[in-house]
């Protein structure tokens, strides 16, 4: 992990451990075997040390000791052994000399495993710390590297040791590397902010506090840094400054001027809206409330400020405060003390609304009550509200005048009081309806006579509806109407609706002559062009028979849809509801382009049917509906006539639209609608034509409303005009099988493709 290989002293032995002990136990061997029994006259026991120092490489004390003592006898064994009763002074000093040199070194190497010991403590110790240290030389080498900058920057000690510090880090620097490794030459020691990359890929950013090491001699010799992960920390500040900026830009965006003040009143901020004041926001302080406060509101808001610090009591004052361009507007002053721990006043928080609408409202509210006492005395209408729980009463002066009473403080509003003045005959209807709204009825309407003590009769009429409860107790608000001279004016009234009814008669005789006109006009033109067409298919050699019936079939069909239109339009002037059965739209629209086809080919118009494949049903009057088809139908023919040149073309097109709708578009490849005519295309008796008269197109509209649906006109896309209808779907039950038959047999075989052409 760090500057060391082994562990600590007293760890176990490992197998490497046991291997070197044999050896060892070897090398004394043949230490042994050489200075017992061999001739040699050399201190060949020295060489014990090497013994020792195999065994101190353990790093067990009790190894060195007991290996000390043992090749200490084993060295007295050999010289005994070699020398018998022979003893020499050189043999002598040979065996000092080696006895010397085993204690030597068995003494250094328990001091050197001493020494190793402390380290390693003081290792294990700095391992205990959570910051990151390590330990490199002058060129960036690691040499050592702790639990905690394993666990801040995931590499291990093996890994990292003897990489360069920077490129295993990949350390970015907020200065030059060259300025900072300066300043750590100069002053000995550096701190600051680093931005590093750990072995997953995270990048942090550590406080890094870097020490340089000297020798004796002064001479740099390595680089002690510490690190601290600070990522989360600069997050969370950046968080913090973020919040902050909101919260300004929200103070900002407040409506107000907000403020805040210290203990002593002195302002220390303001939002941007003091801006719009004109008033420089450098200038806060005592002097602000001088600078924007008018002169006359001056004094007295600075007696409330004043009060209010004194006191600690929340600010409240009104006072109009100048703007950018030097007008004043009222604004509502508030203001709340914050406390510290100990009771005491730490700050004050306010905020300046503009209340100058409500200052205005509240002038004209004045205005209108006083309008509404004229407008009441002069349309003889009062007011009147009544609390259903416990049956208060609030009248205005003129419901007053109008039940004959004085308006007195003794004189309290009742029903008492109402009864009291009501004509005999009413007097229970205006007590039911009374006692009706106890029971919270959404609105009461009654007329009844008042009879005044002076015997006059008054007509009085009453309707009073539920109130907004939240703005007032009283759950009902009730107008109280003289309606005397309206009762004098009946007769007159009677003879002019009289009047009014008989020119009402006449205008609708005129709209109905014009309808039936217009609407008759197009069975009877299908008439004459199915009779035109069967004389042709007779006068043809030999003349076509079935084609004839087709002819005078579509004639009758022509002439009982006459007869059905004067029907519907004699039962749409007498409002009566027409009948409405289940109809297949794609039916409808097949109907009329058969009943067209002859003129569309006459004409030289091709016709597209555009229709989805599930078949939108409807609950409607089948008549109707090819009513308004046909006379779109015919209108866009009619707008094709005048094309000398390019396709004359309709496309109609039935889709089924979300929300249970469906729209039948009819397009046509003619001149458009011009801007200035679109508002007015469903207006009766508008007409873009030489001999229209204008009430295709109303009618239409009025069937499609009829319906529940509603028609628009629009220019296509390319050329001519669009008119869209949407009526609702019909969802009820599927009609009978013999039904639909019979539908589809009035309208000719079905296509089931998307495109029929025509």
């Amino acid at each position: 992990m760090n500057l060391f290989d082994s562990e600590h002293v007293s760890r176990p032995y490992r197998r490497v451990d046991v291997c070197i002990l044999l050896i060892a136990a070897l090398v004394a061997v043949a230490v042994f075997m050489i200075d017992a029994f061999t001739a040699l006259d050399i201190a060949v026991a020295v060489f014990y040390v090497v013994v020792l120092l195999l065994v101190a490489s353990t790093g067990s004390r009790a190894a060195v000791l007991s290996t000390g003592a043992a090749v200490a006898i084993l060295t007295l064994a050999g010289f005994g052994f070699s020398h018998d009763t022979d003893y020499s002074w050189d043999a002598v000093a040979r065996c000092v000399v080696s006895l010397v040199a085993i204690g030597t070194t068995s003494l250094l190497s328990l001091r050197n495993l001493t020494n190793t010991a402390q380290l390693r403590e003081l290792i294990d110790l700095l391992n205990l710390t959570h910051d990151a240290i390590f330990v490199y030389d002058l060129t960036g080498s690691i040499t050592f590297w702790n639990n905690g900058a394993e666990t801040l920057y995931g590499w291990p000690a093996e890994h990292a040791i003897g990489q360069h510090i920077d490129k295993l880090t990949q350390t970015r620097f907020p200065n030059s590397e060259t300025e900072i490794y300066a300043a750590l030459v100069d002053r000995g020691h550096w701190a600051g902010e680093l931005q590093r990359v750990c072995r997953d890929g995270r990048h942090v950013t550590v406080v890094s506090r870097i020490a340089l090491w000297r020798d004796a001699k002064g001479k740099p010799r390595a680089i002690l840094a510490t690190s601290n992960d600070i990522t989360l920390h600069k997050r969370m500040e950046m968080v913090l400054s973020q919040r902050q900026q909101e919260l300004r830009a929200a103070i900002d965006t407040i409506p107000g001027m907000v403020w805040s003040a210290s203990n002593e009143g002195e302002v220390v901020f303001v939002n941007r809206r003091w801006e719009e004041s004109g008033m420089d926001t450098g200038t806060q302080g005592a002097d602000l409330w001088q600078a924007i406060v008018h002169p006359d509101d001056l004094d007295r808001m600075r007696c409330d400020w004043q009060i209010s610090v004194a006191s600690g009591r929340a600010l409240d004052n009104v006072s109009r405060v100048r703007q950018r361009d030097g007008d004043y507007r009222w604004m509502h002053i508030a203001a709340e003390p914050q406390y510290d721990a100990g009771g005491a006043v730490r700050r004050w928080y306010g905020v300046n609304t503009d209340i100058e609408a409500r200052k205005i409202a509240e002038e004209a509210l004045k205005r209108s009550e006083a309008f509404l006492v004229d407008a009441q005395r002069l349309s003889k209408t009062g007011s009147i509200g009544i609390s259903p729980v416990n049956g208060d009463m609030l009248w205005s002066s003129e419901a007053y005048r109008i039940f004959g009473y004085e308006q007195r403080p003794e004189i309290e509003p009742s029903l008492e009081l109402i009864l009291a003045r009501t004509h005999p005959d009413d007097r229970a209807k205006v007590e039911a309806a009374h006692q009706y709204s106890d029971a919270i009825a959404p609105l009461i309407d009654i007329e009844y006579r008042v009879l005044l003590p002076d015997g006059l009769l008054k007509y009085v009429h009453y309707v009073a509806h539920l109130g907004p409860p939240a703005s007032t107790d009283l759950a009902y608000v009730g107008a109280l109407m003289d309606i005397t001279d309206g009762r004098q004016t009946q007769e007159a009234l009677a003879r002019s609706m009289a009047e009014l009814a008989h020119v009402t008669r006449m205008t609708t005789l005129g709209e109905l002559a014009a309808s039936i006109a217009h609407e008759v006009t197009q069975p009877i033109a299908a008439v004459v062009t199915s009779g035109d067409a069967a004389l042709r298919w007779l006068r043809r050699d030999p003349p076509k028979l079935d084609e004839v019936e087709r002819s005078v079939g579509q004639m009758i069909k022509s002439v009982k849809r006459a007869n059905e239109i004067v029907r519907q339009i004699r039962a749409m002037a007498q409002k009566r509801p027409a009948p409405r059965r289940e109809v297949f739209l794609d039916d409808a629209v097949d109907g009329m382009v058969q009943l067209m086809a002859p003129e569309f080919q006459r004409q030289g118009v091709h016709c597209e049917v555009h229709r989805p494949i599930e078949r939108p049903r409807l609950l409607a009057d089948e008549v109707q509906l090819q009513q308004v088809v046909i006379n779109l139908l015919m209108n866009a023919m009619q707008a094709m006539s005048g094309l000398e040149n390019g396709p004359r073309l309709i496309r109609i097109c039935t889709e089924v639209l979300e929300g249970r709708e469906v729209r039948l578009s009819i397009q046509d490849s003619g001149p458009g609608i011009a801007f200035e005519d679109r508002e007015q295309l469903f207006r009766p008796f508008f007409t873009t034509k030489a001999n229209g008269m204008g009430m295709g197109l109303s009618i239409c509209r009025s069937i499609v409303e009829a319906h529940g649906g509603n028609i628009g006109a629009d220019v296509a896309s390319v050329v001519g005009a669009v008119f869209r209808i949407t009526l609702p779907l019909y969802t009820g039950p599927q009609e009978s099988r013999g039904t639909a038959a019979m539908n589809g047999a009035l309208s000719g075989p079905r296509d089931e493709g998307l495109l029929r052409n025509c």
